[in-house]
């Protein structure tokens, strides 16, 4: 049986990671058996990261290493059915979410004042002060490093929202009246959309992301109808 090395649920969401809840939704669209470790460690990840899973005694990390694993391992297209104009559609609203979508929902829990500290609790909840506290200076130094390094950290934070609504503006448009991103049946695509645009909208963080968000009744009837065939209990 797989084991997906991920966190523990905090947020109301299945992961804090969008990448975490992506790697589970590949699993169950893939129809493999997984059991979860949810103690946390990057460590174990060869990537220093997680998501990763450990199948047959590999270890394989990066969300979209593993989609190409579990595809290639087991015979499974995640894309069955999509022209080739569609995949290349998928692929890039894809990369669109989680290249620069991403970033900015991180940005949201870990550089707003008033957003930290509640992230910093739930992700930490299992180390004792005042190391949390101490634990959480570093991470949040390391988060806006990164940010800037990938050039989100540059921008004002209007900028970064106006970049998060364009890109659930896309989202939106992408998902039309359909069930799901590309048509009545979940593909790969819905493996990415759902873990971040659930991730702007579930967690208790109120942000022009969320207004965003919620302004597309798609998007909304979208994440539940996800959540109740994907997460329900």
């Amino acid at each position: 049986m797989i084991t997906l090395l991920k966190f523990r649920p905090v947020f109301g969401l299945p992961d804090p990671s969008p990448f975490c809840t992506k790697v589970e939704l590949l699993l169950k669209l893939t129809g493999q058996p997984y059991r979860k470790d949810e103690s946390g460690n990057p460590g174990r990840g060869p990537k220093g990261k997680l998501p990763a899973i450990i199948d047959d005694g590999e270890t394989i990390g990066d969300s979209e290493l593993i989609r190409w694993h579990l595809e290639r391992k087991y015979g499974v297209d995640l894309d069955a059915g999509m022209s080739g104009l569609e995949r290349a559609h998928a692929h890039a609203l894809a990369r669109l979410l989680e290249e620069r979508t991403y970033w900015a929902i991180a940005a949201t829990r870990w550089l707003e004042d008033a957003h930290f500290p509640r992230s910093r609790d739930a992700i930490l909840a299992t180390v004792p002060q005042p190391a949390r506290w101490l634990a959480g200076i570093v991470l949040q130094r390391r988060m806006r490093a990164a940010h800037r390094a990938q050039g989100m950290g540059r921008h004002s934070t209007q900028e970064r929202y106006e970049m998060a609504a364009r890109d659930i503006r896309a989202v939106a448009t992408t998902l039309g009246a359909q069930n799901f991103m590309m048509g009545n049946t979940p593909t790969g695509l819905d493996a990415t959309a759902y873990p971040f645009i659930s991730g702007i909208v579930d967690p208790p963080f109120p942000s022009p992301a969320v207004d965003e968000v919620r302004r597309h009744a798609n998007l909304m009837d979208y994440c539940a109808r996800m959540r109740a065939r994907f997460f329900a209990g």
